[in-house]
């Protein structure tokens, strides 16, 4: 499958298509320097060994985007552009930016495919951090906006799925748009989201946030207090159990 593509922002142009990736998604105190490898490349039409502006297309199964993010200038890494054909998938070497969401390459794969309501929650807290940068990616590559789109009269927060922030804003995401949902990824996020939502004239709810004593331990009071305030500001029912 067809995961990764670079295109000329300019034009659109599809210039490099790839299964996978490598080197893009970093550690935070990563020093390597900024080089990425296409592995697996199906498609290699470079017209020229450097690209003034790029983006490099997260792709699902039917081969639409599903993520997007700026390259800016890439430069090709290797002298000659290798043939690719029906039995010659080469890795090909690019200079360019990097990401520092190391696990975000594994939880595009998870995407592509498709995910399950709360999938978030299954995986390493070491994850979360990555995969609600996923969520915002997905979330505005699809074209949506900083709001509410679910019309249910109720959210529901479960309190001991949320050990850090990044899980909280996860499941916070989840509970008012549905699977993959996002509803701001920091408190200057979410007061986006809810002020957004209540200018657009979108139903008032009720956000049910079970255990919260326990989520409340792993958020800090301060956080809780404030995301749960302004909340309630916005017209949001906020019930603590």
């Amino acid at each position: 499958m067809i995961l990764y593509r670079i295109t000329a922002k300019d034009s659109s142009r599809v210039l490099v298509t790839s299964e996978d990736i490598r080197g893009f998604f970093v550690e935070h105190d990563s020093e390597t320097v900024e080089k990425f490898t296409l592995i697996r490349v199906h498609r290699a039409e470079m017209p020229r060994k450097k690209i003034e502006e790029a983006e490099l297309h997260v792709l699902d199964r039917h081969g639409e985007p599903i993520g997007k993010y700026y390259l800016g200038r890439v430069l090709a890494a290797f002298q000659e552009l290798p043939h690719v054909g029906d039995d010659r998938h080469p890795d090909l070497d690019f200079s360019g930016y990097t990401w520092e969401y190391p696990k975000a390459g594994e939880i595009w794969k998870k995407w592509a495919r498709g995910i399950e309501y709360g999938e978030w929650a299954r995986q390493p807290p070491e994850w979360h951090p990555s995969w609600l940068h996923v969520v915002q990616n997905a979330w505005f590559t699809a074209g949506k906006a900083a709001t509410r789109y679910g019309t249910g009269s109720t959210a529901v927060l479960d309190g001991t799925k949320i050990t850090s922030r990044e899980a909280f804003f996860c499941a916070l995401g989840e509970a008012v748009n549905g699977t993959g949902g996002y509803f701001g990824s920091s408190h200057g996020g979410l007061l986006d989201c809810l002020r957004n939502a209540q200018q657009g004239g979108t139903p008032p709810f009720e956000l049910i946030w079970r255990d919260f004593s326990v989520s409340r331990a792993a958020l800090g009071d301060d956080f809780a207090h404030d995301v749960a305030s302004a909340c309630r500001q916005h017209g949001v029912t906020v019930t603590q159990m």
